[in-house]
């Protein structure tokens, strides 16, 4: 399936909580943007970057497009109507920039789940969808369209209102058995903790470091 899908990263955000762009923050050898960008690019597809309108570009040459948000602070729910609209794919398979440890091979299994009846597959790991990392289609965006003119911007709603495949514990587990996938760095507490978890982490394959 992977020639219908594109990889891409949500880096729009403004970070008020950690005090700048968490993209550009570092987590182990490489920035939060990097370990997305490298595991999606692990799980053997092309990247696009969905940024701000005037947001500084990173890793140019590991994405093959970098799209812009349309509307001003509607979060990620405007990251995925830029990505969505701009999708020469039937599929997105969406990773924040602030999960360093998303497993390439979990990307692996949503890419291989069933994908004919719906319009989301993610994660379920503790009862609760997780929107990220998720593989978002097309036809999302005239629900998404509506929601951003309504003024809307929970992610968790637009689930609520598309045909979604979430994964079970048990299949999250298998590829990811610390479902660190799923921590986001938000917080400098969140960054200081990513920042421990690294630094007993081996390295994965097919990452590379960051060139400074």
């Amino acid at each position: 399936m992977n020639g219908d899908v594109i990889g891409a990263v949500l880096a729009g955000g403004l970070g008020r909580r950690i005090g700048g762009d968490k993209g550009s923050l570092a987590v182990g050898d490489q920035t939060l943007v990097r370990h997305a960008v490298d595991a999606l690019r692990v799980a053997g597809l092309p990247v696009a970057l969905a940024l701000r309108p005037e947001q500084p570009t990173p890793l140019t040459s590991h994405t093959v497009a970098v799209v812009r948000d349309k509307i001003d602070h509607a979060g990620p729910l405007g990251g995925l109507q830029a990505l969505l609209s701009w999708l020469p794919a039937e599929w997105a398979l969406v990773v924040a920039c602030d999960q360093p440890f998303v497993a390439p091979q979990l990307l692996s299994e949503l890419l291989a789940g069933t994908h004919h009846d719906v319009d989301v597959l993610c994660g379920q790991p503790d009862g609760a969808l997780e929107p990220f990392p998720g593989l978002y289609r097309r036809t999302c965006l005239p629900v998404i369209d509506r929601m951003l003119a309504e003024g809307a911007r929970s992610v968790q709603d637009l689930l609520a209102a598309v045909r979604v495949h979430a994964l079970s514990l048990r299949r999250v587990r298998r590829w990811d058995p610390e479902l660190l996938s799923y921590l986001n760095v938000n917080t400098p507490d969140d960054l200081a903790r990513a920042r421990t978890i690294a630094a007993r982490l081996p390295a994965l394959p097919g990452r590379s470091k960051e060139r400074r």
